[in-house]
């Protein structure tokens, strides 16, 4: 186990004094050991909880924060007590873990450190005083993680309000040097006069409805199966695609998924109808985002085209605007997303 050392208490003045009333929670199924446990950590202001299984012990560190656990490796049954270290450090990450044993047993301790304790220490009458300064050492680390962890976090918070002001910045910034060059800034996000839209669909009616019925400045191209779209997207730029998720030759999944890949810039939905159960959905990153339900009749879709066609030039425009700022920024990007990374490995919510 650990050769003694001085207690954090002791090192730092009045550490002692911020330890008070600081939570230990024991984890014993032997009644004499939760007492004398209270007795030793209570004569230095530590508030001992005492359970007999693991259960209770899950429980009571969902209903509050200990700084320091204590587990009996024999609890409930004997080398039990190693998945309790690793339940209650996933359960809550901050809190020490000290691993007690009635045996000395270098395979315990190894085992002991792996699943997430900090320490493995002798359940013997000459280890009272070790445990106890280990107890108030461990507080001590304790509190210090939680004070850096809510220091980390708000340098985040800081960090990502300041990116997107400096972002800001940056847009009002390109806005105005457009201004006084003589350009209306938002016209290099207007000058699309006519969107292509590629319509993946095995019948010819809605199609032929919705091109009857569209406003000027819209195409329609009509692909009757997975394979013709994919080659028409091969050799043409489309704004939009419009994919029935009743193709025989393909799936649509497989359809709509190479479209995103050939074509970043194209925004993809899938439908199916219009009629009973139509439904047109936006396709996103993390799945689909219903857009028209139901989907009874085109004249629904093309009522929504100049919407479709503002957000474009919209997106269009914010793209615009976030190659301008990596270009111009790019060292100090790199810098943040790698301190952003740091930080969230600290906090625990990064690849470790």
């Amino acid at each position: 186990m650990t050769m003694r050392n001085e207690s954090l208490a002791a090192r730092i003045p009045g550490m002692a004094r911020e330890l008070v009333g600081a939570e230990v929670l024991v984890i014993d199924q032997d009644d004499n050991v939760q007492k004398g446990m209270t007795q030793l950590l209570g004569a230095a202001s530590l508030h001992v909880t005492g359970v007999k299984d693991p259960e209770a012990a899950l429980a009571a560190v969902d209903r509050q924060f200990f700084s320091v656990v204590l587990v009996d490796l024999d609890t409930p049954a004997p080398g039990a007590g190693l998945e309790t270290v690793r339940q209650v450090k996933a359960a809550t990450p901050t809190s020490m873990v000290i691993a007690l044993t009635p045996r000395r047993s270098f395979e315990d301790a190894v085992a002991a450190v792996r699943a997430g304790a900090i320490d493995l220490i002798l359940k013997a009458p000459d280890s009272v005083a070790y445990l106890k300064d280990r107890v108030l050492d461990a507080a001590g680390r304790s509190v210090g993680k939680r004070e850096v962890d809510s220091v980390l976090g708000e340098v985040r918070a800081v960090q990502d309000d300041f990116l997107q002001k400096f972002m800001d910045a940056e847009r009002r910034a390109l806005d105005l040097t457009d201004r006084l060059a003589g350009k209306d800034p938002a016209a290099r996000s207007m000058d699309i006069e006519n969107f292509a839209v590629l319509v993946v669909d095995e019948v010819d009616s809605m199609v032929e409805e919705i091109t009857a019925a569209a406003p000027a400045g819209f195409t329609f191209i009509h692909a009757t199966s997975g394979g013709e779209a994919l080659d028409r997207m091969s050799s043409g730029r489309f704004h939009y695609a419009l994919v029935s998720d009743d193709l025989h030759d393909l799936p649509a999944s497989m359809v709509t998924s190479t479209i995103r890949a050939q074509s970043g810039d194209t925004v993809v939905f899938v439908f199916r109808g219009p009629g009973p159960g139509g439904y047109v959905n936006l396709l996103e990153t993390m799945g689909q985002r219903a857009i028209l339900t139901p989907f009874e009749d085109a004249k629904q879709l093309v009522a929504r085209l100049d919407e479709f066609a503002d957000a474009f030039r919209a997106r269009a425009r914010e793209r615009r605007y976030t190659q301008n700022f990596r270009e111009k920024h790019y060292d100090f990007l790199r810098r943040y997303v790698e301190l952003k990374t740091k930080i969230d490995r600290a906090l625990g919510d990064g690849p470790g």
